[in-house]
């Protein structure tokens, strides 16, 4: 399988075929000293969301230059967004999770705080910058035309809210206790069989779960609670469960 590569400046691969150090210097060192590629290799270049498969023709100590074969018609993505809101975690769950649901097709990715919440936002800047990264590799490596945006709101649950076309939807484990079976299945049903909905917006709680108060005021904001079956997933688990449902219920038949 060809490599897949989203460019930081679309217009010069756009206009001239070519990508300089300048300005992709990211895919540009990938390509000519991580994968060392040569003359007549193949690569698919992301720009402006369309992906073309191109062949290498010419590589300079600040430039490379590709003959454009095919823009590709493929679309791998979901046509219902799915935003999923979550905890700080432990750096490396928090990792894996990201990496995970980025390959399952996420939309967006929202790190928030909760009452119950174990880890803080120290220096959540800096770690943001990392977690873009690790987002932008995982579309490359699952092949999406798009990149999730990955930001932190402190105060979500504070400020929580529903626009027209968007459903909502927090995983509780109260909710699955108490035997809730298809709040799941019928938002993700709903979203795939009515147009006005373009967005799932799903929250889920950290390792001390959800306290009734924010479970409340997401209530009232519009939110429906939904158990995800008689296990109990971990916070890192959970919304993979929820984005291979919406995959399975809205891309599959």
């Amino acid at each position: 399988m060809t490599s897949r590569f989203f460019l930081e400046n679309s217009q010069e691969f756009l206009s001239g075929n070519k990508i300089s150090k300048k300005n992709n210097p990211d895919v540009f060192h990938h390509l000519k000293d991580v994968l060392r590629v040569k003359d007549k290799d193949l690569v698919e270049l992301v720009a402006g969301q369309s992906a073309y498969l191109v062949r290498v023709n010419e590589i300079s100590a600040m430039e490379v230059f590709f003959n454009r074969l095919d823009k590709l018609s493929k679309d791998p993505e979901i046509p219902v967004k799915t935003t999923i809101v979550v905890p700080l975690l432990k750096s490396d769950h928090l990792d894996w999770l990201i990496q995970k649901a980025t390959e399952l097709g996420v939309f967006k990715i929202i790190l928030t705080n909760f009452s119950y919440s174990v880890v803080k936002d120290i220096k959540i800047e800096k770690k943001l910058q990392r977690y873009e990264k690790i987002v932008k590799g995982a579309a490359e490596q699952s092949h999406r035309l798009l990149v999730p945006e990955i930001i932190y709101e402190k105060k979500f649950i504070e400020q929580a809210g529903l626009s027209d076309h968007q459903i909502g939807i927090v995983a509780w484990e109260e909710s699955a206790k108490a035997g809730e079976k298809s709040n799941l299945f019928k938002m993700i049903r709903l979203a795939k069989r009515d147009s006005k909905f373009n967005e799932i917006v799903a929250v889920f709680g950290p390792e001390g779960g959800i306290s009734k108060k924010e479970i409340k005021k997401l209530e009232s904001s519009g939110f429906i609670t939904a158990g995800l079956g008689p296990r109990i997933l971990r916070a890192e688990t959970a919304p993979l469960y929820l984005l291979s449902s919406v995959s399975l219920l809205i891309e599959l038949s």
